[in-house]
């Protein structure tokens, strides 16, 4: 199978996937993994072997960019202590114990090397924890903490993880100069993020055309990473530091048509990383499992297991007494969810793919193949079993999503409108404008006021809520008898396709505003 073909089947198995999550509740991620798992064992089909360098520079840095570009900096810095403690203190801790329960577990497995699977495995997934959690519903500083942890311990994971290489390449370690490198390291990520950021934005507010500007978002996540890898920094903190400044940035220095064609490409192209990543794990199984012949089917399981329950065990073990008693309430729920979340993802997988086969000596890589397909097993086994009993465990304790959103978008609407009657009252008398124009104006703005800040009282109910309904009802109707009309033009040959298209398209605007408002 050419990559061409390869890749096409990976797209169409994300894309029916759609209708199938929707049916069964189940996410579809995790669809994307049981269906790619059941059709690697088909026989016949050749396997499709993941080229670390495709995830570490190719599907990386827009999952990590758009995260950070939709990441809430307010709630990011309330709960930046228990986001550390999560990437890099947990990062750390579970390197360290799983390493050394892999030691005890394995016969003859030398310290380095199960300090290099501990590594391996240490990190949850960034697209795995933002594609399934944020569709659950949970409390926002959950939310919040599960993306920060993401967007953070992929680098303090792959510096542990080349740390470990380097030990048992060379035979020697240093915690010191580990530690200072891994400063030096993440310090300048940051640098070059903010630089390749800051360059980003001079050149997108001097293009003046959206499909560039749009494009040149996208190759910015690209440019972050490359450089900082290629100068020896790192690239996920520089990727992250970066969608961070162009979340600042875009929503107030470009164009309404660069953002609403920014935010359609991007979905597009996640959508697609996403389901590539997901569909490419359930397919490396029989890649995983080549090279496994001196082991014991009571072996494999001994160790996954043992290795699985260390990893999901650590996770509780440290949460708890770094999570639970720090921020609001409730605490041991927020805790417990936080505990269980701990979804290993193709960044790990990639990691494992990535240990070289041999060492300078000549020698064959030790233990190679068990750690690959070790890591496999934590993959699946932390991405299935979560993902399968989340929805219920929520629900058992009585975890649900704030209203901050809802009452923050009314804040907001409220203060928008309030300036917009500002400036209608300071435009009477010598703007030029009709006086019958600016009435009707304000009239529109103290009725938007009017209904907002009833709703912002308690027990509130605004006598104008069904009547703002109802014309939304109506207007949604022209809105169709409109596109009727458009299209009966069009079919008729009266208009050109291009005026056709650009009319349809002022009416989609129009009717994704109404749909997007809320009062």
């Amino acid at each position: 199978m050419s990559i061409i073909e390869a890749t096409l089947l990976l797209l169409f198995m994300a894309t029916i996937a759609v209708p199938w999550a929707r049916r069964t509740g189940i996410p579809t991620e995790i669809l994307l993994v049981i269906g790619s798992l059941v059709v690697s064992l088909l026989p016949g089909l050749k396997p499709i072997i993941l080229d670390p360098t495709v995830v570490f520079a190719l599907f990386l840095p827009p999952i990590l960019f758009a995260a950070a570009y939709f990441t809430s900096w307010r709630d990011f810095k309330r709960n930046q202590k228990p986001i550390f403690l999560l990437a890099v203190g947990l990062v750390l801790f579970t390197t360290t114990l799983v390493g050394i329960a892999l030691h005890f577990i394995v016969p003859g497995m030398p310290w380095p090397v199960a300090f290099l699977l501990g590594a391996i495995v240490s990190p949850p997934d960034a697209s795995a924890a933002t594609a399934i959690v944020g569709k659950l519903g949970v409390p926002r500083r959950l939310l919040t903490i599960i993306e920060g942890e993401s967007l953070v311990n992929d680098a303090t994971a792959l510096v542990a993880y080349k740390f470990a290489l380097a030990a048992i390449v060379t035979g020697a370690f240093s915690l010191k100069s580990a530690a200072v490198q891994f400063l030096l390291v993440a310090a300048g990520g940051a640098a070059i993020g903010i630089a390749v950021g800051f360059a980003g934005m001079f050149i997108v507010k001097r293009l003046n055309n959206s499909t560039a500007e749009t494009t040149l978002s996208l190759i910015t996540s690209f440019a972050a990473y490359l450089a900082a890898e290629h100068l020896g920094f790192s690239g996920v903190i520089s990727t992250v530091v970066s969608g961070f400044y162009f979340g600042r940035k875009i929503p107030i220095e470009t164009s309404a048509q660069t953002r609403i064609e920014a935010e359609a490409s991007w979905n597009t192209v996640l959508f697609i990383v996403n389901g590539l990543v997901f569909t490419l794990i359930g397919l490396q199984l029989p890649a995983v499992m080549a090279g496994l012949g001196e082991y014991s089917w009571a072996q494999l399981a001994l160790y996954a297991t043992g290795t699985t329950v260390v990893v999901i065990g650590v996770r509780f073990i440290w949460v708890f007494p770094s999570i639970a008693g720090r921020g609001p309430t409730p605490q041991r729920g927020v805790a417990f969810v936080l505990s269980w979340i701990g979804m290993r993802g193709i960044v790990s997988l990639a990691a494992a793919l990535s240990i070289p086969l041999l060492l300078p000596s000549g020698e064959v890589f030790p233990f190679r193949d068990l750690l690959i397909f070790l890591t496999y097993v934590v993959i699946l086994a932390t991405l299935l079993i979560p993902a399968a009993t989340l929805p219920w465990l929520i629900r058992w304790l009585g975890l649900k999503g704030e209203d901050e959103n809802q009452r923050d978008e009314t804040v907001a609407r409220l203060a928008l409108l309030q300036a917009g009657l500002r400036k209608v009252e300071a435009l009477g008398g010598a703007s030029g404008f009709q006086a019958e124009t600016l009435e009707a104006a304000a009239r529109r703005y103290q009725r938007g006021i009017q209904t907002l800040e009833s709703n912002l009282e308690a027990a509130a109910f605004s006598p104008l809520f069904d009547e703002e309904q109802r014309k939304r009802q109506m207007v949604r109707m022209l809105l169709e008898a409109e596109r009727k009309e458009l299209g009966k033009l069009r079919q008729d040959a009266t208009i050109h396709d291009a005026v056709f298209f650009m009319l349809s398209h002022e009416l989609d605007i129009e009717e994704t505003r109404l749909n997007t408002q809320r009062v």
